[in-house]
């Protein structure tokens, strides 16, 4: 499921886009429309992502990706007909790397900010459940605009990915991103102990642009990712300290299991979630849900989540969506 020119059959392959002749464009991306049924509020239908993906990449050393997202596409219900009332577009990503050698690649434009596995990955195709686990948001901002390190080395014999980066503008991202960085600096690390298990560690230091006070936070996390056929276990924990003593300090996190079932193209997928919350308790989720693959570029999903003190983050609920790369 990637837009890797890997198709030397025909220009265009589901789920990994268009290649554009001998140009070295390659354009695809996905959709996903889903319908939540809250159990405190009515139930809606929105198209939540539409996404262009334009890929260029002539064998150089250079190479070029951006994605422009139509957000809230199509909505209705809550007593609202079907309508664009909510539909924005914005560059979800927009970026040129630059290949100096077989280590290290220098990232250039608006990515998205890797601290843990889930948010670099996000699109609805790619992952198992409708609802995206708190942790993976709502403790700092999904993009950085700036400059980023980032490549492999080998140590002890195993592979080791590094991200080194610094956001250091908002003209790329004046206004789209929830709360976005501000002059903010991180690293991510994920090292392959196996073919099926890999850790990561995540650290960042930053600000947002929606704090008036210009606070600094401080932010530690940690990934786990295993997969043994179609059994997969994953999860991430994000610890965010702030410069002021009277802000919170913040636990988030996730453990998240997915098993095959009747068939090779049906799954269980079960989740846990705790998230400390600034002016709340603690909320604690648990989703179970249903995942049908019938090809691996397109998914139907179906899922309940139910918790405590969850009510703005998480709400209980039923969620369903369809998604598919293209």
């Amino acid at each position: 499921m990637s837009l890797a020119a890997d198709d030397a059959d025909s220009a265009y392959r589901l789920g990994s886009g268009y290649a554009v002749d001998e140009t070295g464009l390659r354009i695809g991306g996905y959709a996903n429309a889903k319908i939540d049924a809250p159990r405190a509020a009515p139930f809606y239908f929105e198209v939540t992502d539409l996404s262009l993906f334009i890929t260029w990449d002539n064998g150089s050393r250079l190479r070029f990706f951006s994605e422009l997202e139509g957000g809230d596409v199509l909505r209705g219900g809550e007593d609202e007909a079907l309508g664009l009332q909510y539909a924005h577009f914005e560059f979800e990503r927009f970026y040129l790397d630059t290949l100096i050698d077989n280590n290290l690649t220098i990232r250039l434009g608006k990515f998205l900010t890797p601290i843990g596995r889930w948010n670099v990955i996000h699109a609805a195709p790619l992952v198992w459940t409708t609802s995206r686990p708190v942790a993976t948001e709502n403790s700092f901002s999904t993009h950085a605009s700036g400059l980023m390190l980032h490549g492999s080395v080998m140590v002890a014999n195993r592979q080791l990915e590094y991200s080194v980066y610094g956001d250091a503008t908002d003209a790329l991202d004046p206004h789209q991103s929830r709360e976005p960085l501000n002059n903010g600096v991180g690293a991510h690390l994920r090292y392959y102990l196996d073919d099926t298990l890999q850790i990561g560690a995540s650290f960042a230091n930053f600000s947002l642009n929606d704090d008036l006070s210009a606070n600094r936070h401080h932010l530690a996390g940690l990934d786990f990712s295993w997969s043994y056929q179609k059994f997969e276990l994953s999860s991430e924990i994000v610890y965010r300290t702030s410069d002021r003593a009277n802000v919170k300090d913040i636990w988030q996190g996730f453990a998240q299991s997915v098993m095959p079932l009747f068939s090779q193209h049906w799954f269980a997928v079960g989740r846990y979630e705790f998230f400390d919350q600034e002016l709340d308790k603690t909320g604690q989720v648990g989703v179970l849900g249903l995942a049908y693959r019938p090809l691996p570029p397109l998914v139907w999903k179906l899922e309940y989540r139910l918790g405590t003190h969850n009510e703005l983050l998480a709400p209980d609920g039923l969620s369903a969506s369809f998604a598919v790369l293209f």
